[in-house]
């Protein structure tokens, strides 16, 4: 239905394709949101952007929250009767980050390269250059259709149609900024604010020193 174009968006069962088994099966773009039904709260949290430390230890511990991995009945059942209108209502928020910084910090972890082995690790490619050449999944980051992992999908993904005629995001922030966004959201959905706690911060190389003109058009080609 056209007036639900966003809701059915996020309703599409496409499960992924090498998470598959680890997720089972289950849709990333409903996999990356908690809700709030009481509140009429969405957080839309993208892998790598401090996800843990802002919902599992800011967010949660007040209650109320439904998520698909702690509770999929109650969680599948809030998605398939919300509409387009009733989402309306709620307040939609995502924390962000610069992107190719991001993806420095996914080669941190999935390939275990990080600085205390900057070039040869016991990862799977040699550098960080050769794990944008052939260890990036392009689709996931081109953003056709919905995103099938979850490290890679396009942060807008998650808020916003593959066509841009749909989007529903009220607020932003930026992970470079965290705690100073984190404490203006508080004010604006009216919880206490506690500082976020890093929980999985870890030491990265500045993603500036680690792109060179061939990589960064890679990733986002002119």
């Amino acid at each position: 239905m056209e007036n639900n174009k966003f809701t059915d968006y996020l309703r599409l069962e496409k499960p992924t394709d090498k998470l598959q088994e680890h997720l089972n099966g289950v849709n990333i773009l409903q996999r990356s949101m908690a809700i709030h039904p009481e509140r009429k709260l969405i957080l839309f949290k993208p892998g790598k952007c401090a996800g843990t430390s802002i919902f599992r230890t800011n967010l949660q511990p007040m209650g109320g929250w439904v998520v698909h991995k702690d509770n999929p009945e109650l969680f599948n059942n809030w998605l398939q009767n919300i509409t387009d209108e009733e989402l309306d209502s709620y307040f939609t928020f995502i924390f962000c980050r610069n992107p190719f910084n991001r993806l420095v910090s996914v080669w941190n972890d999935t390939d275990k390269l990080g600085i205390n082995s900057p070039t040869s690790g016991i990862g799977k490619y040699s550098d960080f250059k050769e794990f944008v050449k052939k260890g990036v999944p392009f689709n996931g980051l081109a953003g056709k259709g919905v995103p099938t992992q979850l490290h890679y999908q396009l942060q807008t993904s998650l808020f916003e149609t593959p066509d841009k005629s749909k989007r529903y995001i009220s607020f932003v922030g930026k992970i470079e900024n965290i705690q100073e966004d984190w404490k203006r959201l508080c004010n604006l959905i009216q919880i206490p604010y506690k500082p976020i706690t890093h929980t999985k911060q870890k030491i990265h190389f500045p993603h500036t020193t680690l792109y060179d003109e061939e990589a960064k058009n890679i990733i986002a080609p002119s």
